[in-house]
């Protein structure tokens, strides 16, 4: 049996083989959504007999696939106020509105744009007995100021060893700061998975944040050819 393309809804978009979950687009997150990325993360993992990541492993993807729909639908948000997302001052105050008016209703409105512009998320699962790939792509461009926060909350959380203690220490950060990204890497920790197997690349009209699980000293990391804003 080969791929096969399935519309799940108007904003789910499958890639199926032999009834596991190769892919999964999007334009925004919902229940279903989250459904299916955990449906196709217990399915690999149960493959792989690792049923106790699943937990952190659909965790850190959700994450993932949240930032870049809000990606896409800020990039949209900015178009329409008229902002200049390249100007640091037009950047500062068009981030601070959009977190303001942000809320669910926002986010629907906002992901039939990004479907009409053809933004999207896409999420891939890639896997064998030896380790676990996936990979949540969203096709707008990162700026770099944007580069630059990426940056500093991943070296944050690579201060860190312990949820608790990052919570203690940004107790007045971790609400609407978008620290995300430092919690996967203190929860790969936890895990007992090195953090370098976690990467954002960017390039010039994508941006992909990858996760690589090794499973055996036979995995074969992809990280060695990645490089910034190719």
């Amino acid at each position: 049996m080969g791929q096969e393309i399935r519309d799940i809804s108007d904003n789910i978009r499958l890639t199926v083989e032999d009834g596991r979950i190769l892919s999964l687009k999007t334009h925004r997150i919902t229940r279903s959504v989250e459904e299916h990325i955990q449906q196709a993360i217990e399915l690999i993992l149960d493959k792989v007999t690792y049923p106790t990541l699943v937990p952190t492993i659909y965790t850190i993807v959700k994450e993932l696939s949240i930032n870049a729909c809000k990606a896409n639908q800020k990039r949209i948000f900015f178009e329409e106020k008229g902002y200049d997302i390249e100007n640091p001052i037009q950047y500062k105050k068009g981030v601070s509105e959009y977190k303001q008016l942000f809320s669910e209703s926002m986010a629907e409105e906002y992901g039939n744009k990004s479907k009409k512009k053809g933004y999207f998320c896409l999420i891939t699962f890639d896997y064998s007995m030896d380790g676990i790939r996936i990979e949540v792509t969203n096709n707008t461009p990162v700026t770099i100021e944007e580069e630059k926060s990426l940056r500093e909350k991943l070296e944050k959380g690579m201060q860190y060893g312990d949820i608790a203690q990052f919570y203690l220490d940004n107790a007045d950060n971790t609400e609407g700061a978008g620290l995300g990204l430092a919690l996967i890497l203190i929860m790969l920790k936890g895990e007992g998975i090195d953090p370098s197997f976690f990467r954002i690349i960017i390039r010039k009209d994508v941006t992909i944040a990858r996760l690589e699980v090794p499973l055996s000293s036979n995995f074969k990391s992809v990280r060695d050819q990645d490089f910034s804003r190719a």
